[in-house]
């Protein structure tokens, strides 16, 4: 199995231009003087090369040059209000860069081969346009490592090739967070990058960290809308986000909410603000694209998406979240309208990204529409926390597309039963969920969780409904194939399942106790311990009636007697039973990789451009 490291640079044209935008008039600037700069007076200050008034255009930034990186700097001591942001005198502390009102079409260019310590937190009123977004991305000599923006710690060792954080795994694979830091920062940042009620940014080129020695509500990145309606146009490329210390469970004293908020890229909605008997704005994301990234070494979840305005008949619990979290009358109260409060998001696109060593989960897309999870390569996942974990999947989404990834290595915490641990899941309240041509291998559990196991927190199932997982390889994946935990109307079909390591049973379904409805139809399944079973019923056994067999081929399973039992339920079209003494599974496998567009679509390691 080949692990791919750092993602490499790209490198962006460098174009010389004065300084963009305004001083926010609340926090206002110093000038080299030490008078203060208003807004009005950087507006009205032609700079070189620039007109007064004139479009907007680049700022860079260089936290090697005065401040320090460490957030205290005025900005760069030789440079007068006019060409504060030039190449010749850059930025040099984000807590100056905070104070400016980013234009549509800003260019911030930060500098390869330094490190900015805080958070780059846009002033309020800092957005793009259409057709104009804020551009963050790098700037100086391409040989130099990426620009780096540190969240947490202030002294810190380095880990350019994750080797030093590599060796602190555990004999079994497990491992605890590892920090670089040195000491801690007694600062807990929120996150690296913290973009609040705005819209219309390209982000890429750079590295994101937020370590501690002691977990914290922390994050690479954070996009958070609340009260603002539907923002537009999120788009992170070749973005390394890496030892970030979140939370690994709920404890007392986090004020972030649920620990899973906690770790690389959230895309947020929040109601946080809100007032009961009051209405906020309804509010969502569209077009959030995350591609030829890395995130590595974060608790707990690596990438999601979440949303406060997620309510719907059959949906995920709507109690989880603020307004409602701790509060049942308000969802009982017609006046609240909770039952029809569902805002999903739009055009989600998570793509060609490494995911690797994480607490938690690896891909959670919540309440969207019509997501594209591809080509991502997803190992190490759920490597610390205590609570259930999955490599990639979705909740209270419709028509999500899962197709093209590898997922391996996914854990199962302290053998928890029955507990997640495999590689995808269609969970509380998805509708038509879609995997197809993924690549899962070596993971502590299966392929595949269907979780219709739980309540909408409106008297109703969250049911998972219409799931498609079709033309997948699972190979040497450990406890169950399948989990079926409530499913209704869903299908596995043409899947290829090879079991070769001598022992390994592996059963295709686990049906714990919920009400499950599915086909299983047209698949090969492959064991080599020439036992492989059909059932697993350690767990407490829901009905198994409604789960049909049909025109599956079987080799290894011939010992099984569940085949003629009253749990099997046989659909049109025979199965055939034949030992694995015999099967080439090599080329079986390799048949799947040449005929299954998996291999010309898989991840591949952005190339330096």
């Amino acid at each position: 199995m080949q692990h791919f490291g750092r993602l490499t640079l790209k490198h962006w044209k460098m174009v010389v231009a004065p300084l963009v935008g305004a001083l926010a008039a609340c926090g206002g600037g110093e000038s080299p003087d030490g008078a203060a700069v208003t807004g009005q007076q950087l507006a009205a200050a032609p700079a070189a090369g620039q007109q007064a008034g004139a479009t907007p255009g680049t700022l860079y930034v260089d936290c090697s040059t005065g401040g320090n990186g460490n957030g205290n700097g005025n900005g760069n001591a030789k440079a007068s209000t006019a060409t504060l942001g030039t190449p010749a005198h850059p930025i040099d502390a984000l807590a100056t860069l905070n104070r400016i009102v980013l234009t549509p079409g800003t260019h911030v260019r930060f500098k390869r081969g330094t490190t900015c310590y805080g958070s780059f937190s846009p002033a309020a009123g800092s957005t793009g346009t259409a057709g104009a977004p804020i551009v963050v991305d790098a700037y100086g000599d391409p040989k130099a490592s990426r620009p780096v923006i540190a969240a947490g710690c202030t002294d810190a060792a380095t880990d350019p090739d994750q080797s030093i954080t590599e060796q602190h795994k555990t004999a079994s694979g497990f491992s605890g967070y590892y920090s670089l830091c040195k000491s801690d920062n007694p600062t807990v940042n929120r996150a690296a990058i913290y973009l609040y009620n705005t819209q219309y940014w390209d982000i890429s080129s750079l590295e994101l960290t937020n370590d501690a020695t002691t977990p914290g509500g922390r994050l690479g990145l954070y996009v958070r809308l609340e009260d603002y309606g539907m923002g537009s146009h999120y788009h992170v490329d070749d973005v390394y986000v890496h030892h970030v210390r979140g939370y690994l469970q709920d404890v007392a004293g986090n004020t972030v909410g649920s620990y899973k908020t906690t770790g690389g890229m959230l895309f947020e909605v929040t109601r946080d603000n809100e007032v009961v008997g009051t209405k906020e704005k309804p509010t969502g994301f569209d077009d959030i694209a995350v591609e030829n990234s890395e995130i590595y070494n974060v608790d707990a979840v690596a990438l999601s998406t979440r949303s406060a305005w997620m309510c719907r008949v059959g949906g995920a619990p709507c109690g989880d979240y603020p307004p409602y979290k701790g509060n049942p009358a308000y969802l009982t109260n017609p006046a609240t309208q909770a039952a029809s409060e569902y805002l999903p998001m739009t055009r989600v696109v998570l793509r060609n990204n490494l995911i690797h060593n994480v607490g938690g989960d690896g891909i959670i897309v919540r309440t969207a529409t019509a997501p594209v999870v591809e080509a991502n390569h997803l190992y190490d996942i759920w490597m610390r926390a205590p609570g259930n974990s999955a490599g990639a999947w979705a909740i209270n989404t419709d028509d999500a597309l899962f197709r093209y990834n590898e997922v391996d290595g996914v854990r199962l915490q302290n053998n928890i039963e029955a507990g997640d641990g495999m590689a995808f899941d269609a969970d509380l309240g998805t509708r038509n969920t879609r995997v197809t041509a993924n690549f899962s291998h070596d993971n502590d559990v299966g392929l595949m969780l269907f979780c219709g196991c739980g309540s909408d927190g409106l008297g109703h199932v969250a049911q998972e409904t219409g799931a498609i997982v079709d033309n997948n390889l699972s190979l040497n994946d450990k406890r169950r194939i399948v989990s079926a935990a409530g499913s209704a109307d869903s299908v596995v079909r043409d899947n290829v399942v090879i079991t070769r390591t001598p022992g390994l049973v592996t059963p295709i379904v686990e049906n714990l106790s919920y009400a499950n409805a599915f086909q299983v139809t047209g698949n090969r399944f492959y064991n080599a311990s020439d036992s492989g079973a059909i059932f697993r019923t350690k767990n407490p056994q829901g009905s198994y009636a409604n789960i049909v067999w049909s025109g599956n081929a079987y080799f290894g399973y011939a010992a099984d007697p569940e085949f003629a039992g009253p749990n099997y339920r046989h659909g049109a079209e025979p199965d055939t039973v034949q030992s694995f003494a015999g099967q080439n599974v090599d080329a079986v496998a390799g048949a799947w990789f040449a005929a299954s567009g998996f291999d010309q679509n898989r991840y591949r390691a952005p190339r330096v451009h």
